[in-house]
């Protein structure tokens, strides 16, 4: 499976996956949201995803450049003019900017399907990928 294909199926399914399921994953959840919401995180990995209350993956980030080609083919080293080239004109971007509490943030991309989105951020300094951000489209903010 592809990390898209995860998205909207259970925790267990990507959880007893290879190569997820060698990984050490913490579990917690954040029940003082309006909706519930349930993460696991590979911190040692670059990975984490988010659930809904049934379970149910939404959101998944990546920011390690080591994962499994098969499940993500997007290497991190990748320019972001090569990726506009690859993936075409983004429905949306953003510039860099500078928070004042949580810091520098990079340019970023977002490409929405039907029933998913991709959002890609950049390195705030350097013309590289930073995290690659896959949603279900009922998560995208």
């Amino acid at each position: 499976m592809r990390l898209l294909d995860f998205l909207g199926k259970p925790a267990a399914c990507l959880l007893t996956s290879d190569p997820f399921r060698r990984w050490n994953f913490q579990r917690s959840v954040d029940d003082d949201l309006p909706e519930k919401t349930i993460n696991y995180e590979a911190s040692r990995q670059g990975f984490s995803f988010t659930c809904d209350s049934d379970e149910a993956i939404t959101t998944i980030f990546v920011e390690a450049d080591d994962i499994d080609k098969s499940l993500i083919d997007i290497p991190f080293s990748t320019k972001r003019w090569a990726l506009q080239s690859m993936l075409g004109i983004p429905s949306k971007s953003g510039k860099p900017h500078s928070h004042p509490i949580l810091g520098e943030y990079g340019a970023w991309d977002r490409y929405d399907q039907e029933r998913h989105s991709i959002h890609i951020e950049y390195e705030p300094h350097l013309d590289r990928i930073r995290r690659v951000t896959l949603m279900r489209a009922d998560a995208v903010p």
